[in-house]
């Protein structure tokens, strides 16, 4: 048991060490501020990790401007820090991985490559897609594509209210909300105006139960039930909740184009988007075979 025991000291006396050569440049970090840059060189050592050397010019662009100086050393600890841990831990990978696993020249290399490509397609993009689009070719696209909008769940169009459950108009609001009436639409309209915490047809358009779901104290599922009767009503924390459904469409019909002209104008986009990109690289690919830029050693 006592040579366990001194084993055991051993060990962890030698992690001990091992920890402190990895902790000690940190921790030697002296409290630092703009008072610090303003007496130092841009050469002065922040922190070092093994022979790795952070210096004070690589820091000097993380200062936002006008900062105070207990500001400016919050932001550099943080950072020296920071800096530290990824060091150790890199060089942690260096001990421990494989020459094989630690090879990752190739995997630089095409991610140095897909940056490039995104911000020049980025910048390709910005400068000739067009992003109008105008009602017709959303309608075009619509009536081409029917059987790719068919509704996966219900929508209606509803009068949505929401009034403090104490106020006195409440009985008269749920005696006349589902009516069709003219003289009950222009009272009910002349009562929410000036009681009602909300009072909305979401600008006549389709919506779904999640949707719904935001303003009331339901869940989704509750809402889709309800609504088979053509009308919701709730109360919960003080207030009470009028839905009227003027408008419905089940599963299985085709969505209104209302609906999808969002989604279709982002469609449309992206398509051209598309045709775009394909272009562009047919363009360059022909251009470098035109003028013997690329050469291709494949037989047929």
């Amino acid at each position: 048991m006592r040579n366990t025991g001194n084993m055991y000291i051993l060990i962890r006396r030698g992690l001990l060490r091992r920890i402190a050569c990895w902790l000690l440049p940190v921790c030697c970090l002296l409290p630092v501020g703009c008072h610090y840059f303003t007496n130092h060189g841009a050469g002065e050592k922040l922190a070092e990790v093994n022979g790795k050397v952070l210096l004070k010019s690589d820091v000097d662009m993380i200062f936002p401007s006008g900062l105070s100086p207990e500001d400016s050393l919050q932001i550099l600890q943080t950072y020296v820090s920071n800096w530290a841990r990824k060091q150790l831990v890199a060089q942690m990978a260096e001990q421990y991985l494989s020459k094989e696993q630690k090879n990752v020249s190739m995997e630089l290399e095409d991610y140095r490559m897909s940056l490039l490509i995104y911000h020049y397609e980025k910048m390709y993009m910005e400068q000739r897609l067009d992003t109008i689009v105008s009602d017709r070719e959303i309608e075009m696209f619509y009536h081409a594509s029917a059987q790719n909008f068919i509704l996966t769940k219900p929508l209606a169009q509803v009068i949505f209210i929401k009034v403090s459950e104490d106020i006195p108009q409440v009985k008269q609001i749920a005696k006349i909300y589902r009516s069709s009436t003219p003289e009950n639409r222009e009272a009910l309209e002349r009562i929410c105006s000036t009681v009602a915490e909300k009072y909305t047809n979401f600008n006549e358009q389709w919506v779904d139960a999640e949707t719904l779901a935001n303003e009331l104290p339901l869940t989704a599922g509750q809402i889709e039930d309800e609504w088979k009767k053509g009308y919701i009503q709730a109360r919960a924390n003080g207030y009470a909740y009028f839905v009227y459904l003027y408008g419905s469409m089940a599963v299985g019909e085709q969505a209104p184009l209302d609906y999808e002209r969002e989604n279709i104008s982002n469609i449309i986009r992206n398509k051209r988007r598309q045709e775009l990109l394909k272009n562009l690289e047919n363009s360059i690919y022909n251009d470098a075979l035109n003028h013997n830029k690329l050469k291709l050693y494949i037989n047929n």
